[in-house]
């Protein structure tokens, strides 16, 4: 018997979200390092166990593949533009919880720091409605 609808959505959705994880991993296995604003991820896999590891993670995303194959399972076409402007606004909502007036209730903030900290996320807000302006106009 084949899936219903609601059991290959619930699979898609659980499956497409570990071929992202998987995508993460394949991509830190490949550097030595990998350093971003908030994280630094050193490699701690020798060369050999690096390949190991690639090719059972190629080996999973083939695995997924049978599967999608298999069970009738569809390929998302993702708008980036739509996937970019809701992702940027649900940031900007959970910076804009970031001021100092909602976060003085994990603790006391003095006025110079409330007021730097707010200023940061000013810019910071406004130069995410910047992107989504540049993405809406192309």
């Amino acid at each position: 018997m084949p899936l219903n609808a609601d059991q290959k959505r619930f699979l898609e959705a659980a499956l497409a979200e570990f071929e992202e994880h998987l995508l993460e991993f394949e991509r830190l296995l490949q550097a030595e390092v990998t350093c971003t604003v908030f994280r630094y991820v050193p490699n701690p896999f020798p060369p050999h166990q690096r390949a190991k590891l690639l090719e059972l993670i190629a080996n999973l995303k083939e695995q997924l593949r049978k599967m999608r194959d298999i069970f009738g399972l569809t390929t998302e076409l993702v708008d980036l533009r739509w996937r970019l402007t809701v992702t940027l606004l649900h940031f900007s909502t959970n910076l804009e919880e970031c001021q100092s007036r909602r976060i003085k209730g994990f603790g006391d903030l003095d006025d110079e720091t409330a007021k730097r900290l707010d200023s940061y996320l000013q810019n910071l807000i406004a130069t995410i409605n910047s992107v989504l302006q540049a993405a809406r106009n192309l």
